[in-house]
């Protein structure tokens, strides 16, 4: 509604100001016409009052004087019913000597009009709307004395007619402006209501994703307008927000069942040893030690988690410096290299070109260290894991090539979720967690990279790491 009348206004109140202005103009206009005519009459009384001899016209002057005073009342007469306007003309002592409407003859004139122009020598033009006419009075000087002021012509004319027009057109134009008000908002009413209806049908699927429920969707989804793209973005949105919810929910039950395995183990394994009093040392050494693994695999996980809750934490930020890839990688192979003579793995390195970038150093060198150790781990005993650092005139490249177990193409999609094993029975062996790539992902997506992974069963894996070498490029 608000939307309707926000367009209602805004569509009348130009409309209704050109209106206004327009009437203002019209009746200026034709208020005008009427001044310009009134004065070319006035010109014409002007020079009669002055040529009947207007320096002797008083109403006690002698009788062959007077007569001039009767032939200039006789043509103001005949002149006044000619034009329509009504005729006074004053003396110097403000006594009206002659009226064209014959009623205020010998009558003193406070007329402010009369005395403006007789006193400033000048047309006065006034218009006096409460009475409905304009008045038009000039000076009249002397004939024997130009310096000399004598009296006044004053016009009156009715222009009632004018405000009576310029009145109906203002009643015609506010009832214009009412049709076209009413009009205009039923047609913006229903328009804002249409265009405001899929608003309304997202508004409701938010509402309903605020209280949880996040499966709700904007259903017919038609078209290729706005409002399409939209609620088509917005579903999409609904979708990845139900995702996370889902990896959360499912993130927190994987920690569960992770942390409650081993914790499960040592109870057993307690238990078994409370349970003999009189166990060999040997026994109690074997279950001792299972109980340290057990401990080391859950300090594992904890760490696993606090290294991925650090780089999700993004106000953190990355401790970004200047590294040399080519350094990083030969340190990392190094640390990783009794792991692979354990395995008779050949590793091999590969340095391209020598490369600079910006990065964080601790998150990266995790990030490619858990790639390499995980190719190593998954390799068989006589393998090879080969590391090579290239780079282009905008990002480095890290691959990690091993001749392992291999990825199935449906897996390749999965393997960067928290906890998520290819081959469960296999990883337990090896000891993992399920979060290396995990957290490898996460550090290589906070650089602003991308982890690539091609792979074959039985043949082995290729993982491309891309960072870029300037930070923003």
């Amino acid at each position: 509604m608000k939307l309707a009348l926000s367009f209602t206004v805004l569509s009348l109140v130009p409309l209704a100001v050109f209106f206004f202005m327009a009437i203002s103009h019209i009746e200026a206009e034709y208020i005008y016409e009427r001044e310009v005519e009134i004065q070319r009459y006035m010109f014409w009384a002007h020079d009669l009052t002055t040529a009947r001899g207007f320096d002797y016209l008083d109403i006690s002057v002698p009788p062959w004087i007077a007569g001039g005073v009767v032939g200039l009342r006789s043509q103001i007469n005949t002149r006044s019913i000619e034009w329509g306007y009504r005729v006074l003309v004053i003396n110097d002592s403000l006594e009206i000597i002659a009226d064209s409407a014959g009623t205020r003859v010998g009558q003193t004139a406070i007329i402010p009009e009369v005395m403006q122009a007789i006193a400033e020598q000048t047309i006065v033009t006034n218009v006096r709307r409460d009475e409905g006419v304009i008045y038009m009075a000039t000076f009249v000087i002397s004939r024997r004395d130009t310096t000399e002021r004598v009296g006044a012509v004053l016009l009156i004319d009715n222009v009632e007619d004018i405000f009576e027009m310029i009145d109906d057109l203002r009643s015609t134009l506010l009832t214009i402006i009412w049709v076209v008000a009413l009009t205009v908002l039923v047609v913006v009413f229903i328009t804002a209501n249409t265009l405001i209806h899929p608003l309304r049908r997202i508004l409701r699927v938010v509402q309903r994703m605020s209280m949880g429920q996040l499966d709700a969707r904007i259903n017919n989804v038609k078209g290729h307008d706005e409002y399409a793209l939209l609620a088509s973005n917005f579903n999409t949105m609904a979708e990845k927000l139900d995702a996370v919810e889902k990896t959360r929910e499912e993130f927190v039950s994987n920690v569960s069942h992770e942390l409650k395995t081993p914790l499960s183990s040592m109870k057993v394994l307690s238990e078994s040893i409370l349970l003999q009093e009189s166990a060999p040392e040997a026994m109690y050494r074997e279950f001792l030690q299972d109980i340290v693994n057990e401990v080391d695999r859950m300090t594992g996980i904890n760490n696993d988690l606090l290294a991925l809750v650090r780089i999700d934490q993004r106000e953190q930020g990355l401790n970004i410096s200047s590294l040399s890839v080519n350094e990083m990688v030969e340190g990392i192979l190094k640390r990783l290299s009794p792991l692979s003579e354990q395995k008779n793995i050949a590793l091999i390195y590969d340095d391209v070109r020598p490369v600079q970038i910006e990065a964080d150093e601790i998150k990266l060198t995790l990030a490619i260290s858990n790639i390499v150790e995980n190719g190593i781990k998954y390799t068989p005993h006589g393998g090879s894991v080969k590391v090579a650092v290239d780079a282009d005139h905008q990002f480095t490249y890290v691959s990690v090539q091993d001749t392992g177990m291999g990825i199935d193409e449906a897996e390749q999609t999965k393997i960067f979720n928290r906890f998520y094993r290819v081959d469960k029975a296999r990883d337990r062996e090896t000891g993992g967690t399920g979060l290396g790539l995990a957290i490898s992902h996460a550090a290589v997506v906070a650089h602003g990279g991308t982890i690539r992974v091609t792979s074959k069963p039985d043949e082995g894996s290729v993982f491309v790491v891309r960072i870029p070498i300037r930070r923003g490029a």
